[in-house]
């Protein structure tokens, strides 16, 4: 007996040495791209800064910070003259002599981890070039260094903060939007086979994945705790009661929803203070439900104990097409609403600034009509009358303001009128980017820098004209923008996703999937349904999820490429533009191997206008795998028409073929616009027709009446 007792004893304290060597340090290594959207950061000019953000979460205790670069430089620099600097959040942190002679090289720069705060930092790279001793063009084309973010590495050493057993702690520490590469989060659910429980870990799930904002997050299912993750258990109070205890906690047997935090258990008498356990309960499902929708809509740290009561749960009316940076058609927005306060712009080429809103995918974008711009402003003496404010939209340049007071303006009121139809669906962004020219002596005097600004003033406004809601599916890339049609209601409203065979593999792939729709509308989905039945006789928009086998035979017939053992595959022959190809198509008995994801769109036979969005691989497993690949940017932008096949093995370059094949159908919901003009809008080739029959009638209806006119005048002559 004494034996066993002093096994148990070494069997503890090689599981907390190791669990102690396991959480105390982490190393992490990012690809530079995958914190900035550039490839390449181009520093034109005598001078330019580019800075790239990085995050550091709260939970992180940073020791060590290691940034590897590449880059090139022009041959025609002065060394002596031309330097690049690192910066940490302003600081200097390294210099590096830019040589006409050796144009690249390889730079490690340790950043010191007391530059580093929680929250966002920003590493910059700055130049300064040059090349001539005598007067110089200040934006020679000879002037430019570059930065090889694509070749580039930061790699992070830190160790974990132990999570206070609050859950004010929730919102901002546990579930951080600062964490990177991705957040990890595990549910621990009373079985697989409840839909009301699955529905509300669903919700639950939807929560999280809106506390991470953009970053991606991995959700799993397993039966018990899964170590140095985040955990989550939910379900009725007598299997949590049951579950706990085994891990040597007791909590109250009131008959009351529960929400709880506490450290995660290991064994009955270790914990991890590392990471977190969250206890959503009650003692029904209405309670389950309760617990559940609260914790999804906590978005501030409070309350401040270790566990609450709810008791009600009320939300504001929810409309169509809202959430995150939707903009309202007809509304006047100041740019200071628009996130986008007064702003001074100093330098020859300044950093732009911009505003980001989002657009209904379904408006019916029609000719003749214009987004209104109201721009008030002022900018400093001395520039050159060339001087200029250019506008982008979505990148692309499309006005240019002249600034050609050389004694300087102050002007409100400037109208810009910006076509409709060159907005797109879902997020758009208006970047402002003043080009300041200063006025130059022949002989080379000083450049005159201080007088060089532009401000540009937050009571601007900016309005975009109502539209109805017509538009032509299917389109995938609809879906990877912003989750429509699911999204049409933002917390999910008349939507269901029908999960062919209930394995943990699934239901999380479902999770990750719900996550990402979350993240693109801003709104937890509340209001999104989870079934395990076929939902024949379903009004609503229905996204499918399984793998090839357990999805049902009369869905496979309806999809693009029917997934049978006898099948036709469509292969592209001719390719003649950007979005026409040419198909042919091989009947065949094959059958959807290993390695590979679908995604598919196509038409509801259950309800007019309404759409199936099916998600399928080889196996469950390649499934959860799959759902993830589909949080991948470059995946997600690929993917358009109506079917994308993803080779999962090309990781982490991913090959994505897509086709539109299908047949297409209209949806809308509300706007102004009669039942004739959307009838001739979805058959735009009869609206062509009808136009020429009515312009042919017209004229040779004046062409009669002026005939009539003129043998009566002959007449009467």
């Amino acid at each position: 007996m004494p034996d066993l007792k002093l096994k148990k004893l070494l069997y503890s304290i090689i599981v907390i040495f190791c669990f102690a060597n396991l959480v105390h340090a982490a190393v992490i290594e990012v690809p530079l791209y995958k914190l900035t959207p550039a490839k390449t950061i181009d520093l034109k000019c005598i001078s330019s800064e580019y800075a790239i953000p990085l995050s550091v979460p709260e939970r992180w205790e940073i020791e060590k910070a290691v940034m590897r670069f590449k880059y090139v430089n022009s041959s025609s620099l002065l060394e002596d003259k031309s330097t690049l600097v690192v910066k940490a959040n302003g600081y200097p942190i390294a210099q590096i002599k830019l040589s006409p002679i050796v144009p690249e090289g390889e730079v490690k720069v340790a950043i010191p981890a007391i530059l580093l705060d929680p929250g966002y930092n920003t590493i910059s790279f700055a130049v300064t070039q040059h090349y001539t001793d005598e007067c110089e063009d200040p934006c020679a084309p000879d002037l430019w260094t570059t930065i090889k973010v694509d070749e580039s590495l930061l790699r992070v050493e830190y160790s974990l903060k132990p999570i206070p057993l609050q859950l004010s702690a929730i919102p901002e520490l546990i579930f951080d939007p600062k964490i990177f590469p991705h957040g990890k989060v595990n549910f621990v659910a009373d079985g697989l086979t409840s839909e009301e429980l699955i529905n509300y870990a669903g919700v639950v799930a939807s929560g999280i994945a809106l506390r991470y904002d953009y970053r991606q997050v991995f959700f799993s299912l397993s039966k018990d705790i899964k170590p140095n993750v985040d955990n989550i258990l939910l379900g009725k109070r007598e299997f949590i009661s049951d579950f706990l205890r085994k891990k040597g906690i007791e909590i109250h047997e009131d008959a009351r929803p529960l929400l709880k935090i506490t450290h995660l258990p290991l064994e009955k008498t270790i914990r991890d203070p590392y990471h977190a356990l969250i206890i959503i309960s009650g003692e029904n499902i209405d309670q389950v439900k309760l617990a559940a929708d609260t914790f999804a809509i906590m978005s501030f740290p409070f309350p401040d104990s270790d566990e609450m009561t709810p008791v009600k749960f009320e939300l504001p009316d929810v409309s169509q097409y809202s959430g995150r940076l939707m903009l309202v058609p007809d509304k006047k927005y100041t740019f200071k609403t628009l996130n986008l306060e007064t702003y001074t712009f100093k330098g020859i080429t300044p950093n732009p600034a911009e505003i980001t809103f989002r657009l209904p995918p379904d408006f019916l974008v029609k000719q003749n009509q214009y987004a209104n711009i109201s721009l008030h402003f002022a900018y400093g003496a001395g520039m050159r009358d060339f001087s200029v404010l250019n506008v982008l939209l979505n990148g692309k340049h499309i006005r240019a303001v002249r600034l050609d007071n050389e004694y300087g303006n102050i002007v409100e009121g400037y109208n810009l009128s910006i076509p409709t139809h060159l907005f797109r669906a879902g997020t758009n962004v208006i970047t402002f980017a003043p080009v300041l020219i200063p006025t130059m002596s022949s002989n080379c005097e000083p450049i005159p820098i201080d007088n060089l600004f532009f401000t540009l003033f937050d009571n601007s406004t900016f309005i975009f004209p109502p539209m109805p809601h017509l538009v032509e599916l299917p389109k995938l890339e609809l879906f990877f923008l912003n989750g429509f049609p699911f999204t049409r209601w933002p917390d999910g409203h008349e939507t269901i996703i029908f999960i062919t065979h209930p394995t943990s593999s699934t239901i999380a792939s479902a999770f990750n999937i719900m996550g990402s729709i979350t993240q693109k509308n801003g709104f937890p989905l509340l209001e999104m349904k989870i079934g395990f039945r076929k939902p024949d006789e379903w009004d609503g928009e229905i996204i499918t999820l399984g793998s090839i086998e357990s999805i049902p035979d009369d869905l496979k017939e309806l999809a693009p490429l029917k997934l049978t053992k006898k099948t036709s595959v469509p292969y592209p022959v001719v390719k003649s533009w950007r979005d026409e190809k040419t198909l042919a198509f091989s009947g065949q008995i094959s059958d959807f191997g290993k390695g590979k994801g679908a995604v598919m769109q196509f038409k509801s036979p259950y309800k007019v206008g309404r759409t199936i969005l099916m998600v399928t691989a080889f196996s469950p497993k390649e499934l959860n795998i799959f759902s993830r690949t589909l949080l991948e940017p470059a995946v997600e932008g690929a993917c358009k028409g109506d079917l994308a096949l993803v080779d999962l093995t090309s990781a982490p370059d991913y090959k994505v073929f897509a086709f539109d094949i299908g047949k297409k159908y209209f949806s809308g919901k509300g706007g102004k616009i009669s039942r004739i003009k959307a009838y001739l809008y979805s058959i735009s080739k009869y609206y062509v027709y009808v136009l020429i029959f009515v312009l042919l009638f017209l004229g040779i209806t004046v062409f009669y009446l002026l005939h009539r006119f003129r043998k009566r005048r002959l007449k009467s002559a």
